[in-house]
């Protein structure tokens, strides 16, 4: 007995030294990946920036500055958001000045206008009470806590068991990973739509249909990162309708609210807002699939990805939340919309990756016990998520010793390197189980395992 006891008393104290020493090196990869993005890359980006004369107006909270100001104009003066006008105004505060075409290094006259829907400036407009330092300042400290919060969020929305020390260590890790901190720095909208989604899903997962359908409602800010997941939604609780009804109404009945709102305050607005949608894409990079695979292949696998989250969909809509099944489309649909989203280069938008992260992280088992190839894919994941981390610790340990090495623009661009293979590596992983489920496989999906 007293052997036993013994041996349990080692094996918890064993387990108590690797979990700090996972916590201390979570901390030291924190520190350097901090120290990477904003003592080296961001001072970078700036000088880069000032080369070109585009360095004298806001750089921190930039991309909320044109909701700021385009919400403050249209509820305080009636103002159109969509204007060229009001696009200048844009740019000023941005950047100091107008674009002009007479600078071969400047972008397009409509580069930064106003491309959301006029109902973002609505749900804004508690931050136009404040200057816009005031709004930077709420968000950056309203931010970091929300990011947090989604990732427990879509832990409970996936009924996925978590140790709190695993816990302490993702939260960490999540906060400093290279998109978080690209949207932390630029406050970008996209970081609340994170939030909205996994609040939604986990409304879901607890039954609260009609709180799930207006915050995936909200979430329509960014309708680029919500369109699929939200037509595969309604054809879920279309294929249950008596039970899934309030998701349902509550998400168009919201949705048709805001619409109805915008166009009261600012009739035709609808119009402007696709005219601007199809000047996007002049000045900005193009989707990940043709960005990665060029424009044939890119559109070809977009279109294979397409019909495969349109499979797995029809497979799993009369699932229920929290089910393996419904959480693997979820974060299938979700994937899919990264690599089709209409910019390449929108990195922080990657934070709707984390609910497939966890997923396939709570089935690691299962895909060791798998074929080879799809071992080789769970260590090529592993690799390109860790490699943010590690590489940008290795670029900030590096300058102490040689600094001027360091700062070479070749070098501080390597930590990003995996930003763009990133949803690919995870689709991949995930279409092994999801031609399993469309296929009918038995144990297609297996149970989640303990973080």
């Amino acid at each position: 007995m007293m052997i036993a006891r013994d041996s349990s008393l080692n094996s918890g104290a064993r387990l108590r030294r690797r979990t700090n020493s996972a916590l201390m090196l979570a901390l030291l990869l924190a520190l350097g990946a901090s120290y990477y993005y904003f003592d080296l890359l961001l001072p970078q980006a700036r000088a880069r920036n000032a080369e070109i004369g585009m360095a004298g107006g806001y750089a921190y909270g930039g991309d909320f500055y044109p909701i700021w100001l385009t919400a403050r104009e249209l509820l305080r003066h009636g103002r159109d958001p969509y204007t060229q006008q009001m696009t200048e105004e844009i740019q000023i505060g941005l950047f100091g000045r107008t674009m002009d075409s007479r600078r071969k290094s400047d972008p397009p006259a409509n580069f930064r206008a106003f491309v959301y829907p006029l109902y973002t400036d609505l749900l804004a407009a508690p931050l136009v009470l404040l200057g816009f330092d005031g709004a930077r300042l709420v968000l950056g400290l309203l931010l970091p806590f929300l990011t947090a919060g989604s990732l427990l969020l879509w832990l409970n929305a996936f009924d996925l068991p978590v140790r709190r020390s695993t816990l302490a260590i993702i939260i960490v890790l999540a906060l400093v990973s290279y998109p978080v901190l690209e949207g932390l720095y630029a406050q970008q909208v996209g970081l609340f739509v994170g939030v909205a989604l996994a609040a939604a899903l986990a409304a879901l997962a607890r039954g609260r249909n009609l709180f799930a359908g207006m915050l995936l409602a909200v979430a329509c800010v960014k309708p680029q990162l919500v369109w699929l997941l939200a037509l595969w939604l309604l054809l879920w609780a279309l294929s249950g309708w008596k039970s899934r009804k309030a998701f349902a109404l509550s998400f168009m009945f919201t949705l048709a609210a805001l619409f109805l709102a915008s166009q009261i305050i600012l009739p035709g607005w609808f119009v402007a807002w696709c005219r601007s949608i199809t000047e996007y894409p002049t000045y900005t990079l193009p989707p990940l699939t043709q960005l990665v695979l060029g424009r044939f292949m890119g559109d070809a696998a977009g279109l294979a990805m397409l019909a495969l989250a349109g499979a797995i969909g029809w497979s799993a809509r009369r699932q229920e939340p929290a089910s393996p099944e419904f959480s693997l489309a979820v974060s299938f649909v979700l994937a899919v919309t990264i690599i089709l989203s209409p910019t390449g280069g929108a990195v922080y938008d990657q934070v709707i990756l984390i609910p497939a992260i966890f997923w396939l992280g709570a089935r690691r088992t299962a895909i060791l016990e798998a074929s080879l190839p799809v071992r080789v894919e769970w260590f090529a994941a592993v690799i390109v998520i860790s490699w943010q981390w590690f590489a940008a610790g290795a670029v900030a340990l590096a300058s102490v010793f040689f600094p001027v090495w360091a700062r070479r623009p070749a070098v501080l661009v390597f930590p990003t390197r995996m930003a763009a293979p990133l949803p690919f590596v995870i689709l991949a992983l995930l279409s092994f189980f999801v031609v399993r489920l469309v296929r009918g496989k038995a144990m297609a999906v297996p149970l989640p395992e303990q973080i």
